[in-house]
């Protein structure tokens, strides 16, 4: 079985018909997710470190990592987001690497509506490391790394149906100037358009007990994911408030994904496990992986302005 999964990674490289990046905690990652939900949190500021690794047991593994910042309302109605992104796959280390920018644009057509329109510009390298890999005939690799742009947007609507309902709603369209993506010099090997579609619906069931219930459908080329999962948030009130988190979703006819972490003065942490369930279970033993989002958010200091009375002068 590990030979099939290694012929998998090796034409994974070779053609990079590959499927993007996927984080199990989706929300977490708006960049990935939608450019339009960047800028959500309710701080001005949000850092995120993600960090996913998988298939430990079946090849060498899979290891995604990101780093962003986000500025809400840098000006009124205007957020923008950086990330950078280190992605490595397998044996071929086939690595991705760059930033995104990202910029948002938010509308609001009434107190409780608000749409989102969101652009992303992207500038990635990617390179591969044959010294491990056999081949069972010669591969015209003429190209061992190579630069491209990557162009996505995205749009979304915050909706707050009452004082205790937000339904969240979003469509994303990605690589859309579809990049070249071949280590052969063949302009016909490029990326993938890809389609998100996304929603979540937040519910404030008490003071302390809070449920969210989420999905997420992405298709590229003949790559389809559907993930459907609800997440439960509950506060403990004391000196300092801490907010813990549960979950479970499952990514359709690939993996069962366990979520726990807790959130105390603006500082987040959720761990998550993939249950692998996929064809791939009898060589991975149902052996996933672990992700983990590390999220901080803060409000600007904004400066009080002294305004120093001028005192009027006496005339004789």
């Amino acid at each position: 079985m590990r030979k099939i999964a290694l012929i998998l990674i090796l034409s994974f490289a070779v053609n990079a018909w590959a499927q993007d990046v996927h984080f199990s905690q989706f929300l977490a990652n708006s960049f990935v997710l939608n450019p339009a939900m960047v800028g959500v949190q309710k701080n001005d500021y949000k850092a995120t470190l993600h960090r996913k690794s998988q298939w430990a047991s079946v090849s060498v593994p899979f290891t995604t990592f990101t780093l962003a910042l986000e500025r809400k309302d840098i000006l009124p109605s205007h957020s923008i987001g950086l990330q950078f992104l280190n992605d490595i796959a397998g044996d071929s280390r086939f690595k991705t690497s760059g930033l995104n920018f990202t910029y948002v644009k938010s509308v609001a057509t009434s107190k409780e509506n608000t749409f989102r329109f969101g652009a992303e510009f992207g500038l990635f390298q990617r390179s591969i490391v044959v010294d491990d890999l056999v081949f069972n005939s010669p591969e015209n690799l003429s190209n061992f790394n190579f630069t491209f742009p990557d162009i996505s947007v995205g749009v979304a609507n915050q909706n707050y149906l009452n004082e205790d309902l937000l339904l969240e709603t979003g469509i994303a369209f990605f690589h859309i100037n579809k990049p070249k993506q071949s280590f052969t010099d063949d302009d016909d090997v490029r990326l993938h358009q890809k389609i998100n579609f996304h929603t979540a619906l937040n519910y404030a069931y008490t003071d302390n007990l809070s449920i969210q219930p989420k999905l997420v459908f992405s298709n590229q080329d003949t790559d389809k994911e559907f993930l459907l999962g609800c997440v439960v948030n509950y506060l403990l009130k004391g000196e300092k408030d801490i907010l813990l988190k549960s979950g479970i979703a499952d990514r359709f006819n690939d993996a069962l994904i366990l979520y726990f972490g807790a959130e105390i003065d603006g500082l987040s942490c959720v761990v998550s496990y993939d249950v692998n369930t996929s064809s791939l279970n009898n060589a991975s033993n149902n052996k996933g992986g672990f992700e983990f989002a590390l999220v901080f958010q803060w409000k600007s200091k904004k400066k009080i302005k002294i305004v120093e009375q001028e005192i009027c002068p006496k005339y004789l």
